[in-house]
């Protein structure tokens, strides 16, 4: 849904609106919006909510990188920040006694 709601956007912000709404899925024949729609833009709230959240938990939480290549085999790395917090989470696992 979150592409269905960038393309209006891009849509919307380009082109300029000319005739009137078709009747369908989302309009009745008066133009108005059907409950279709709603759910629609309920899907799409929904879908930049989690967006947002998981910007939000990848920005707190860098995620770690893997390249393959026939040449090189295996690499796995991490920014600085990723790798002090696997080290933090690997040492809260360490049983001290």
């Amino acid at each position: 849904m979150l592409a269905v709601q960038s393309w209006l956007s891009f849509y919307s912000s380009n082109y300029v609106f000319v005739g009137e709404r078709v009747p369908g899925l989302f309009y009745d024949e008066n133009g108005a919006p059907t409950e279709a729609l709603r759910q629609a833009e309920a899907a799409i709230e929904e879908g930049l909510k989690f967006k947002a959240e998981s910007d939000q938990w990848k920005q707190q939480f860098p995620p770690c990188n893997s390249k393959w290549s026939s040449a090189g085999g295996s690499r796995f790395w991490c920014s600085k920040q990723r790798a002090f917090i696997v080290f933090l989470e690997s040492a809260a696992k360490i049983d001290y006694m």
